[in-house]
């Protein structure tokens, strides 16, 4: 697992599986935002309000959109623990729109600037994975065209 510096981050992503969340209905939508379970860690603690961010759709076994990047977005607070007394888990507030051109996990590996994104090398990582300046500078106007 790489280090993350605010120096060096691009964007946050955020890992969504589609057999857990009905990712679909909200790409219909064009709403991807709310607030999203993150582990408690360096990575939360530095994520802050405006800070980019991603959300990728992980494998979903044929119950998904595909792999790939399906939202844009930003950081909308600071990570809390939820009210709900039966989820005590951390969550980030956010705003992310769908994309009108996702990017999939093979145009990401077959692209040299985002071969290499830390969500393809380790894909069972917790929330959040995040996109170095380079990769975010890469990958930006693929989905906001």
């Amino acid at each position: 697992m790489a280090a993350v510096s605010r120096a060096d981050l691009g964007a946050w992503l955020i890992t969504v599986n589609p057999r857990l969340t009905d990712v679909v209905s909200m790409i219909a939508t064009g709403d991807l935002g709310g607030d999203w379970c993150v582990a408690p860690n360096y990575r939360t603690a530095l994520m802050a309000c405006g800070d980019p961010i991603v959300l990728w759709v992980s494998a979903g076994g044929g119950a998904g959109p595909g792999r790939g990047v399906w939202g844009v977005g930003e950081v909308t607070g600071a990570p809390t623990v939820g009210t709900d007394p039966a989820d005590r888990r951390l969550h980030v507030p956010t705003r992310i729109a769908a994309v009108p051109n996702p990017v999939t996990a093979d145009e990401c590996r077959a692209s040299a600037d985002l071969a290499g994104l830390e969500v393809l090398r380790s894909p069972q990582q917790s929330n959040p994975s995040f996109l170095t300046l380079r990769e975010w500078a890469a990958l930006a106007p693929r989905i906001t065209k």
